[in-house]
Formats: C-alpha cells, sequence, structure tokens
C-alpha cells in the first residue's frame, strides 16, 4: 500500500507535496531504543521470512508429490510474493533506516516503491485464489480434479500476477505526483491520493468482503462435513456390531448391501478425506485471518490519510509499528500451511537428510586429508 503520513514541502519550502508522496523517512525524532528495537525486528523478518519461503518454494520443485496437489501452486504463489517483499521492500526499508539515506539510485527506488504498492495486493489475490480452491475442494470433491487441473491453477496464477503487477506499474506508466522521483536523500512515492483509495478499495477492502463471504460458505460446508462424519461413524459401528452378531449379510430397503468390507472400506475412505480437506481449509483460513491481522491497521491508517486530509496527524511511530507488523506477515505464513503439511514435512524431512549426509561426507573427506 502508499507510504502515506501526512503534508509536507518539497526542498524549497513553498509547494505542498501530498502525503501519498511522502518520503521514507518521516522527520521527526524517535528514542534510540524504539528505532533500534524496530531495525533488529526488520532484520529477523527477513532473514526468517527469506530462510523459510525458499526453502518452501525450493521443496515444491524438488519433490514431484507436492506438484501433484493443486492448492500447494497457490501456496507457493504466496510464498513468491513473501520473497520478493521481504527481498525488495523490507531489506531496503531496513537498508535506509540504518545509513538515512537512499543510495540506491532512481531506478532502485521506482522498484522499491512499485514493489511496496505490489505487496499487499499480490498477497490478497493469492488469498482470493486460495480461498475459492478450498471451496470446491469441499463443495465439489469429486470434480475438483477435472475443474482445477494444474496447468489451469498456472493460468489463474499467472493471470494474477499481471493483475497485480499492472496495478503496481501505474504510478510509474504515468498515474502520479509531478516531483522528483529522489530529492534530498530520499525516496518518495509519487502515487497519487486517488490512485491510493482506489487502490485500497479494489485491492484490499473488496477482497476481504469477498472472501468473508466464501469462507462463511466454507464453514458451513465443513459443518456438513462433521455431520456426515459423525454418521458414518455411527454407521461403522453399527455394521461392525452386526457382523459380530450374525455371520449374514443384512441388505436394506434399497436392497444395497450394508455390512460388506467394502461398503465399510468406502465409507473409512470418505471419512478420511474429508478429514483431511477441512484439515487444509482450516490451515488456509489461519493464512486469510493472519494476513488480515498483520495488513488491516496499516492501510486502515492509510485509508484515513488518504480519504481526510484535514484529519490530525498521525504519531509516525504508528505506521512504523504497523508497517513492521505487515512486513511480519511474510515471515509467519510458512508456519501456518506448509510446515503442517504432511507431504512438504516429508519433503523437508528428506532435504535434511540430503544436507546432513553431504556435511557429514564432506567433514570425512577432510579428515581423511589430514
Amino acid at each position: 500500500m502508499a507510504y502515506v503520513i501526512s503534508n509536507t514541502t518539497n526542498q524549497n519550502g513553498t509547494t505542498p507535496i501530498p502525503a501519498t508522496s511522502r518520503p521514507l523517512d518521516g522527520g521527526e525524532e524517535w528514542l534510540p531504543p524504539f528505532r533500534l528495537f524496530l531495525e533488529v525486528v526488520k532484520a529477523a523478518i527477513i532473514i526468517v521470512a527469506l530462510v523459510c519461503n525458499i526453502v518452501v518454494v525450493y521443496a515444491f520443485i524438488g519433490y514431484k508429490k507436492l506438484r501433484t496437489r493443486v492448492t500447494n501452486y497457490f501456496v507457493i504463489s504466496l510464498a513468491v510474493s513473501d520473497i520478493l517483499t521481504t527481498g525488495l521492500v523490507t531489506a531496503f526499508r531496513l537498508d535506509y533506516d540504518i545509513s538515512h539515506k537512499w543510495k540506491h539510485g532512481e531506478f532502485m527506488c521506482n522498484l522499491y516503491t512499485t514493489m511496496h504498492l505490489l505487496a499487499v495486493p499480490s498477497s490478497v489475490i493469492n488469498l482470493c485464489a486460495v480461498t475459492v480452491d478450498r471451496y470446491l475442494v469441499l463443495r465439489m470433491p469429486l470434480r475438483y480434479n477435472s475443474l482445477m487441473p494444474p496447468r489451469r491453477a498456472l493460468l489463474i496464477i499467472a493471470c494474477l500476477w499481471i493483475y497485480a503487477i499492472i496495478w503496481a506499474c501505474l504510478p510509474v506508466m504515468g498515474w502520479k505526483e509531478d516531483i522528483p522521483t529522489i530529492s534530498n536523500g530520499s525516496c518518495y512515492f509519487l502515487s497519487t491520493r486517488e490512485y491510493n483509495i482506489t487502490v485500497n478499495i479494489i485491492n484490499f477492502l473488496l477482497p476481504m468482503i469477498f472472501m468473508a463471504v466464501f469462507w462463511l460458505l466454507i464453514y458451513a460446508i465443513v459443518q456438513q462435513h462433521r455431520k456426515r462424519v459423525l454418521k458414518i461413524e455411527r454407521s461403522l459401528s453399527l455394521n461392525t456390531n452386526d457382523s459380530s452378531n450374525s455371520s449374514n449379510l443384512n441388505y436394506n430397503v434399497e436392497g444395497t448391501l450394508m455390512n460388506s468390507p467394502a461398503h465399510g472400506r468406502n465409507e473409512r475412505r470418505d471419512k478420511k478425506r474429508m478429514r483431511r480437506n477441512v484439515r487444509r481449509s482450516r490451515y488456509i483460513g489461519f493464512i486469510v485471518v493472519l494476513f488480515y491481522f498483520c495488513w488491516l491497521p496499516y492501510v486502515t491508517l492509510s485509508m484515513i490519510g488518504n480519504l481526510c486530509m484535514s484529519c490530525p496527524t498521525f504519531n509516525r511511530a504508528f505506521f512504523e509499528v504497523f508497517l513492521v507488523l505487515g512486513f511480519m506477515n511474510s515471515a509467519l505464513n510458512p508456519f501456518l500451511y506448509p510446515f503442517h503439511d504432511k507431504h512438504f514435512k516429508e519433503a523437508f524431512r528428506d532435504m535434511w537428510r540430503k544436507v546432513r549426509n553431504k556435511l557429514f561426507r564432506k567433514m570425512f573427506r577432510n579428515k581423511n586429508e589430514d
């Protein structure tokens, strides 16, 4: 989202520079311990987010079993978004906080601001896609594989990224304020007030409503599945008792076989599949909730700053804390789904075994040479 603080003036002190084009530094003097604390948190976020998300992407590329599940494609797309956000936004932000001067030139300034504008929309649309994917899995489990093959998922992901990149590039392509990109050692956001309001509504608030509706539908389906699982458990229990009391096969009114081993196996398989789908949907739901918990405060202040130019200026510390909270989302996402998924965990264990064996072989080789 756009970086919105308050009105300021240009280097000549005469022409107002809109709030939407505020530079990276806010001009306020902060307590050194508070600034140092935020810098340490940002550094930790960068390390954790890059390492964890790169490991997740590497596991997806290296292990074929992970590529057979379409939901993983959307999860990996979200991981790529987190890598770009951390590597090209949080890292440059930390560098500026430490040096208090933009040292990377105009091109990198434009790249930084564009990636800043891409960070939230790219994550939001990926979360919308994975929400719809979870709905289809639960609503139409038997038709899901034909409705969402991997190639179609890749096409959807490509379209979503093109959409997000176009929105992020609009300021660079012309929808911007007529001010210098870099001035007095600061990198300026060039997006207009109208652009910021439009992006916040179309690429944050509306998707939030969209996902809320779909998760209500998913919740209703999950409740139906729970009732069905209980019904299956009762049916299996009754069938087991009947089988122990009688060696004869019982048929219902319609003539369907009730106590056959095949019937029991089918019910157990349906029960296992439903529980697995519900569990995965729950983890995806945690990712959606975490995203809005992390980014909603910052986007809310951004909306207020753009809609109410005459409102009292917020303390800069609020924006910094809420921005760090948003960055933290990139570091937490891998712990919510990939690190809980059985197949991802198998891939991680296999990767660790290979790295460990390689290190041991290298150590023994060095000892033999000595």
